[in-house]
């Protein structure tokens, strides 16, 4: 049986990524225009600029070895997709890939997301992703070896996507439930100083060193006809932060905000309903409940500055999902419980909820967007439709 299943998610996983890679291609006539593109091309030439690191590299390789930059951006997007794709499934196909893991591979929110709604594909999203999961992933033999990993893939991160800093939680738990479960040693006080120290320099360069930037410089390294400093991800390099705010807030509603917790709930509710933390780790703070009403309320900050509520949904489950992996690997879950919830369930009651979380909704791009029905269904169509003409 656990090969059936993991047959079946190999197969979804490889229809996703051809997928990807088709609809990454056929955005490439779109370069450099499509807003997506515009991010990639925010690079250093004008000075430190919030998200500028890839869009460096990829300018400095392209001058280097004379390679279209699209096409490097291209590559770029494929690699981290193959990469996130594979770690994934490495991963999972060690875990005995039941009912509850379909109900969370199969999600709308999680890796059938970008195809369903393809404004978040090809996004620097992806490296904020990948680079958690790394870190997630990484056998640490002490402490020090993971907080200076911790160090340098946070800041890489930050420097990729400045929407990094909002997951401070994620990796703070991570390099706790390591140390507490696995590694056991002493944290001590100079270990809190670095970490402070990292934060406080990245967020001196991204809400300081960054309003210094000259725009036309970025620009005019480029020789691309009709680009302005209003072009795509351009124009957003320099909003004060009141005018952010005062875009989402106009244009949140109560029917946003209801359509959000809606998703949100279907999301966690397999989460919730199948996993219980054994009692000997469950104390005051350390409880699924704890761990996962964080990981929302933390998010709140962002629905708040960000106009994209479909990404920040993306985004956060990916990240919530990493930490429930974490603690299955770390063998943090009662299993029995898990075992014990799935036969209780009938097969009428399993295609049921399984159609209700996996088959019927998922989140559009924008705050202002409604919900988009049949996820998977409509990114077949459109493949196919695609492929045909």
């Amino acid at each position: 049986m656990k090969t059936q299943n993991n047959k079946i998610v190999i197969t979804y996983f490889l229809y996703l990524f051809i997928a990807y890679v088709f609809f990454l291609n056929l955005h490439l006539y779109e370069f450099p225009n499509k807003y997506v593109y515009t991010d990639w091309l925010i690079n250093y030439e004008g000075g430190f600029v919030r998200r500028g690191l890839l869009g460096q590299i990829i300018f400095k390789i392209s001058n280097f070895i004379y390679v279209k930059i699209s096409s490097l951006i291209f590559y770029f997007q494929v690699i981290a997709y193959f990469f996130y794709f594979l770690i994934f499934y490495k991963i999972l196909v060690k875990q005995q890939t039941n009912f509850f893991w379909f109900l969370v591979i199969f999600s709308p929110i999680l890796f059938l997301y970008p195809i369903a709604e393809l404004e978040a594909l090809g996004r620097k999203d992806i490296f904020v992703i990948l680079i958690f999961l790394i870190f997630s992933i990484i056998n640490y033999n002490n402490l020090r070896s993971i907080i200076f990993t911790f160090l340098f893939l946070f800041s890489v991160s930050t420097l990729i996507h400045e929407i990094t800093i909002f997951y401070i939680f994620h990796y703070l738990f991570i390099i706790y439930i390591k140390n507490r479960f696995r590694i056991k040693q002493k944290f001590y006080h100079v270990y809190f100083i670095w970490i402070f120290l990292c934060i406080a320099y990245l967020l001196y360069l991204c809400l300081y060193k960054h309003n210094f930037v000259l725009i036309e410089n970025i620009l005019s390294s480029y020789n691309y006809e009709d680009f302005t400093s209003e072009s795509g991800s351009f124009s957003h390099i320099k909003p004060t932060l009141d005018s952010v705010f005062l875009k989402t807030y106009d244009n949140i509603s109560l029917i946003s905000i209801l359509r959000i917790i809606f998703l949100i709930f279907l999301s966690l509710f397999p989460i919730l309903f199948f996993n219980k933390i054994k009692s000997q780790y469950v104390n005051k703070y350390f409880d699924l409940k704890n761990i996962i009403f964080a990981s929302v309320f933390l998010a709140i900050p962002m629905y708040i500055l960000i106009f994209d509520w479909g990404r920040i949904v993306y985004i956060n489950y990916n990240f919530l999902v990493i930490i429930i992996i974490q603690l299955f690997i770390l063998d943090i879950f009662n299993k029995d419980y898990l075992k014990h919830k799935l036969n209780n369930l009938n097969k009428k009651s399993k295609i049921i909820i399984f159609v209700l979380i996996c088959m019927t909704f998922s989140p559009k791009i924008l705050v202002t967007d409604d919900l988009s029905s049949f996820p998977l269904y409509r990114s077949l169509v459109k493949l196919v439709k695609l492929t045909i003409t």
